[in-house]
């Protein structure tokens, strides 16, 4: 199966909370994250993470990876600093870009951690999935926008036919194109 999340923050700098529940540390976060993935995610199961999975150093944010089941990709976010830690093991991810187009159920699913208003293929009701907003809500307007953070999931990975059942019925408004 395929997952999406984000925003998972492990290590947090900022005070503990996923959605509404705030958490006496990050320890207590981490942990709560941990179970909620492995809840859900099989070894065998490939999951996208679109940026912002840790605030930690390389070392710690590879024993937390190493933690969390099934095969692992990154879309990079504004906070995924670890990376250039020369201590963080490259190999614990297949790839990580800043970007990235996924075919899959009949369309294009366009990864990239920040909300974008347009994307390839938005006049053809291609879809967007995305983080960064930390969002009670993981759809916010009709058209096939996504929002795949742990504020949104309860700290759990979200797996695409949930998403693809959110936002099948939407359609992007071709409105969109025409503001010049």
């Amino acid at each position: 199966m395929l997952y999406f999340t984000s925003d998972t923050h492990f290590y947090c700098k900022k005070p503990p909370f996923i959605g509404k529940h705030l958490f006496q540390s990050c320890e207590e976060k981490n942990e709560y994250i941990i179970r909620q993935w492995n809840s859900v995610v099989k070894p065998e199961d490939e999951v996208y993470l679109l940026g912002d999975v840790s605030d930690g150093t390389g070392e710690q944010t590879n024993e937390i990876l190493k933690r969390l089941n099934g095969t692992k990709y990154l879309v990079i976010g504004n906070n995924d600093k670890y990376l250039k830690d020369s201590q963080f093991d490259q190999s614990l991810y297949v790839w990580t870009k800043q970007y990235y187009e996924l075919r899959t159920l009949n369309t294009k699913f366009a990864l990239f951690h920040f909300p974008i208003e347009v994307w390839v293929g938005y006049d053809n009701d291609r879809a967007h999935l995305h983080g960064h907003l930390h969002s009670l809500k993981a759809t916010r307007e009709p058209i096939r926008r996504y929002e795949v953070g742990v504020d949104s999931h309860d700290g759990k990975p979200v797996s695409i036919e949930e998403i693809w059942e959110s936002i099948k019925d939407f359609h992007n408004k071709n409105d969109k194109l025409n503001y010049i």
